[in-house]
């Protein structure tokens, strides 16, 4: 009867309905209750009647051999409708089967009519109708124009009178005043909403989608306001002359915002489409709706009134242009080829089936219901009423439900805050609700605890009044007692007392690992002064610099040390030098008091100086006091299960302040401080000192850790903890049976450690870095220093009895790091840590890597951990980083792995591996093997020390000519829909302009040519001719091994 081509929206439709035709997506299915129904032949009638009369209904698509997608208007179609009696069964039973039966069937988009009907007549004589069609026909507000014509059928033929309904134009009229336009308009319109835009909102995913992955939202979890709150809505949109519309799209515009933490976000939304210059659009049945992006700036200082009406206007503008097909919008984007506009779409429902299309028939219309599938992983559904009712579809291979369950009372809440204060900032709208922000801030950090008023030597003097003839520190040959630790560090406290040190002043300790640097961090301690230790392997300028900036008011060394220091103001004392190891002997071994030292010693006093790195290359040393360290070793006892007589490894070097954890895990708890010689321990060699020194506790990095031959064993390692850095799911899965393995989390800044799990167990992945320890508290806030929702990263705020006084003569820094806690007492301070972490749902932190080490990747943000986590993942790789670099001017992700022991890496089999998992912008452009991960000197990945790759090992680009003959006829096709001279086997599909609509064509031109079938996600799955031609060769073979076995043969191929 007719043929016109298909809209864009159709288009889409049409590839996602083929692309995912098992999954239902975009197969609608509408049921509700008629009473009133005497005959229900009657009633099939009326649907007939109305298919006749409405062109859409009969209209099918047409895909193969053609340029474009079209829909062809058939003649004579008949309407599949069912007839059932449901009278002695259970109606709830049966609907449910049949919806699920009738949705796996499907509907063949080539064969009219895309739509049937069952008729179910119930026990209370009702009748049950279940209308399933494809969304390609028809939009919501054509179901209540079309219900409307087919009750008004049925009136007129169940009392035998011909129906008689009102014209309605046909839905080519809307194509044709499409085709009438001007796209220019539009175009400058659209050019100007998207510019700049380069990155899509991510949403909050379980699961991320693997790039051969179609998403849907297949299931639906509803939330109904109540009428309370729907009424403080509406007087809130009344007050402000804002539309239900504009206000839900304001609150899913804040939701995506402070669970992505982009200010500049874009979701979908759909339009009626429905021009008012169309005279009759009204009354035309077909698909008028079309899906725009939304895109909104958060403007967290802007009213929330403010902010909303902006919204407003901006989308009323859009209107004008709403007929843009969406393919075409993206391109003018500067989004990366083939990465869409958005992930979830806002659909406002305005035009609910109701009774009044059936009362007027003297029927009645009830339990009206409507299950539908999108292509998007996440759909936003609004219907207005008495209670606003909001309905969330998700993807449940990408969303888990309390993850859905948790973004619906979110969005309530921020409704909620709409509604209660419009003339309040924006970026003080509350998203969590009431229960979820007391859990995040109060109950997950309820950790106060008992800590002892005492410095840390004051704790060591008591343990060794308790036991004073237990080892203390092992050193080689040297073995000291508590009763000779703490007299020998009595008498040095006495000297350095006569050199000037007391409370606030510095010792400086240019000491190696060794037990005599133990002795005098404690002595330091006793005179009441804060050790700075500096690594006498460091480079005389930096040694210099630590001197200068710390001003000590000594400096202990070692003759070799003294004669390699550069020059310092401060008195230089060599520990082995006669006159000073006479002096220190004269000295009495008693106790050091308040009444011995310059000054008492408080607690707020500092207990040492530790430097760590700066952005600007310039050290800064954090000041740690008394109290700090005396809640962090009151803590350490319980979690580690540190006992008197147990053996502690000393394997930090003295300026990482990990070596602070290891002397306060052993000394005030009575065990052995086993201190090996200065120098890397690693590998075996790291494993004989645990095995020699029967040591049952030790804090070793896990890329140290890494390097310990798995066959060691270590049955005598009872704890074992790890930290400093990601500790990858291999090592927990290696080390965690047969003993104690914890992970712990912190800044130098908050008294090293800030969080730790429990025990962990083998096979649970990656671990967490767990729960804040005792008198700490963790905060995850945004940019607003707003707490973010569970699941959503943000940035870790520490608080509590462990942090830092600041850095040593740097208040400015000291101000912008160390910041007021909005959540707790007056005067209270809280840590910026620039770490990324999230709370999970059982309120243990997930670490996502620093801020700064987020990286741009063709427009996206990736982590860099996040893809060696993946890479880790492969049964052949032991270890695993992943650095961004720029060697070739434009950055790009390297990812480097270490074999396990007998494997051989290959970079095209790691390659595949993160391929089936990753986006294409996550894959790094180049994986180069190495024998062992660089280490620094505390046994930390060296990121410096990574070799760059081999220029060949990234792909280039450049054309490569088919060599295949299915690489040929492929080629051949690509270029022939594209419209290009030539394409080579590597080129990408969308770099070359392919878009879904095209896929329709390669896929159905593709099948066709060698007799296999193909669908249009195939072509975006493979992208590269090379990848199609491949998949077409395992379809062929696929086929053939079928045929065979049908025939009976056993023959192999």
């Amino acid at each position: 009867e007719d043929v016109y081509p298909l809209t864009p929206m159709q288009a889409g439709m049409v590839f996602h309905g083929l692309s995912q035709a098992a999954d239902g997506v975009y197969v609608e299915q509408v049921t509700f209750v008629l009473d009133g129904i005497e005959d229900t032949g009657a009633l099939a009638a009326a649907w007939q009647h109305v298919l006749d009369r409405t062109p859409v209904l009969r209209s099918s698509v047409v895909w193969a051999d053609v340029p474009r997608p079209l829909q062809v208007v058939h003649r004579d179609v008949t309407l599949p409708v069912a007839l059932l009696d449901w009278t002695g069964a259970d109606p709830a039973a049966e609907l449910d089967r049949l919806l699920a039966e009738d949705r796996a069937a499907g509907l063949d988009l080539g064969a009219p009519p895309l739509l049937r009907v069952a008729l179910a007549r119930l026990p209370d004589g009702a009748v049950r109708v279940v209308w399933t069609f494809h969304h390609v026909l028809l939009d919501g507000w054509s179901v209540f124009q079309l219900l409307t014509d087919v009750f008004a059928a049925y009136a007129a033929l169940s009392r035998g009178r011909r129906p008689e309904l009102p014209t309605r134009r046909p839905f080519a009229d809307h194509l044709r005043w499409l085709a009438e336009r001007d796209p220019a308009e539009a175009e400058r319109h659209w050019r100007s909403v998207l510019a700049g835009f380069a990155e899509p909102t991510a949403l909050p995913y379980d699961r991320r989608p693997a790039p051969e992955q179609a998403t849907r939202s297949a299931q639906w979890l509803s939330i109904d306001l109540t009428e309370a709150e729907s009424g403080r809505l509406d007087e809130f949109a009344r007050r402000h002359g804002l539309t239900p519309n504009a206000i839900v799209q304001g609150a899913w515009a804040l939701l995506l915002s402070r669970h992505s933490g982009q200010r500049d976000v874009v979701f979908g939304a759909t339009v009626s489409g429905r021009p008012a210059e169309l005279t009759g659009a009204d009354g035309i049945a077909g698909i008028f709706i079309n899906t725009l992006p939304v895109r909104v700036a958060i403007d967290g200082d802007a009213t929330v009134a403010e902010w909303l009406g902006r919204l407003q206007a901006a989308q009323a503008e859009a209107r004008r242009f709403d007929s843009v097909p969406l393919s075409e919008l993206r391109t003018w984007t500067d989004l990366a080829p083939g990465v869409g506009l958005f992930d979830s779409i806002v659909v406002f429902e305005n035009y609910p089936v109701d009774d009044s299309a059936a009362a007027g028939h003297g029927l009645r219309l009830r339990d009206v219901g409507a299950r539908e599938t999108t292509n998007y992983p996440l759909t936003v559904v609004a219907s207005p009423g008495a209670r606003l009712s909001l309905e969330l579809g998700h993807d449940p291979a990408l969303f888990d439900e309390p993850t859905v369950r948790r973004l619906a009372e979110r969005l309530r809440a921020v409704l909620a805050g709409f509604a209660a204060d419009g003339d309040r900032p924006l970026s003080r709208v509350p998203v969590l609700p009431a229960d979820e922000r007391r859990r995040v801030l109060v109950e997950w950090n309820d950790t106060a605890a008992p800590v002892p008023p005492a410095t840390l030597a004051e704790l060591v003097r008591a343990r060794a009044e308790l036991a004073p003839d237990l080892p203390a520190v092992v050193a080689g040959d040297v073995e000291l007692s508590y009763r000779e630790l703490v007299a020998r560090a009595a008498r040095l406290a006495r000297h350095l007392i006569g050199l000037g040190a007391g409370p606030e002043r510095v010792v400086a300790l240019l000491l190696p690992r060794s037990a005599e640097i133990v002795v005098a961090q404690l002595a330091a301690g006793m005179a009441g002064a804060a050790y700075l230790p500096v690594d006498p392997g460091y480079p005389a300028e930096r040694i210099a610099f630590l001197l200068a900036d710390a001003d000590p008011v000594v400096v202990l060394t070692t003759a070799a040390g003294a004669a390699g220091l550069p020059p310092t103001a401060a008195p230089v004392v060599a520990l082995d030098d006669p006159a000073t190891l006479a002096a220190v002997a004269r000295a009495s071994g008693a106790p050091v008091t308040d009444a011995d030292r310059l000054a008492p010693v408080a607690p707020e006093h500092p207990a040492y100086v530790i430097h760590t790195s700066g952005s600007t290359g310039r050290p800064k040393g954090v000041v740690v006091t008394h109290a700090g360290l005396a809640s962090f070793a009151a803590a350490e006892a319980d979690r580690y299960a540190v006992s008197p007589g147990d053996r502690v490894l000393q394997f930090s070097s003295p300026g990482f302040d990990a070596s602070v954890l290891e002397l306060c895990m052993a000394l005030p708890n009575g065990a052995a401080l086993v201190v090996p010689p200065p120098g890397p321990l690693l590998g075996e060699q790291l494993a004989a000192v645990l095995t020699d020194h029967r040591v049952t506790h030790a804090l070793i990095p896990p890329a140290a850790l890494a390097t310990v031959p798995p066959d060691a064993g270590l049955p005598g390692l009872r704890t074992l903890v790890v930290g400093a850095e990601a500790c990858p799911a291999e090592l927990v899965d290696r080390w965690a049976p047969g003993r104690r393995l914890i992970n712990s989390y912190g800044p130098t800044e908050a008294t090293v450690v800030a969080t730790w799990t429990g025990p962990l167990a083998a096979g649970r992945g990656t671990p967490p870095i767990g729960r804040p320890i005792p008198n700490t508290r963790t905060y995850v806030l945004d940019r607003d220093l707003t707490p973010v929702p569970v699941g959503v990263p943000g940035e870790l705020y520490v608080a509590g009895g462990g942090l830092a006084r600041g850095y040593l003569d740097r208040p400015g820094l000291t101000a912008e790091r160390f910041v007021a806690d909005p959540f707790g007492g007056p005067g209270q301070r809280m840590y910026r840590t620039g770490d990324r972490v999230r709370w999970t749902g059982d309120g243990e932190l997930e670490f996502l890597g620093r801020a700064d080490d987020q990286v741009k990747i063709r427009g996206f943000r990736v982590e860099p951990g996040e893809v060696a986590a993946v890479l880790l993942r492969h049964p052949d790789v032991a270890e695993a980083a992943v650095v961004a670099r720029d060697d070739t001017g434009t950055p790009q992700l390297v990812g480097y792995a270490v074999p396990r022991p007998g494997a051989v890496l290959d970079p095209a089999d790691l390659r595949r591996h993160l391929d089936a998992v990753l986006p294409r912008h996550m894959v790094p452009a180049a994986l180069v093997p190495l024998d062992r991960l660089p280490l620094t000197p505390h046994g930390k990945l060296d990121r410096r020390a990574l070799p760059a790759p081999d220029r060949a090992a990234v792909p280039g680009v450049g054309h490569v000519p088919p060599g295949t003959e299915t690489e040929q006829v492929v080629a051949e096709i690509w270029a022939e829909v594209l419209e290009l001279a030539a394409v080579g086997v590597e080129d990408d599909f969308f770099a070359l302009g392919g878009d879904s609509i095209r896929s329709l064509l390669v896929s159905s031109r593709v099948g066709a040519a060698f007799d296999i079938s193909l669908s249009p996600r195939d072509v975006l799955v493979a992208h590269t001719v090379s990848a199609l031609a491949e998949l077409v060769e395992d379809k062929i073979l696929g086929e053939l091994e079928r045929l065979a076995l049908d025939d009976g043969t056993d023959q192999e191929l």
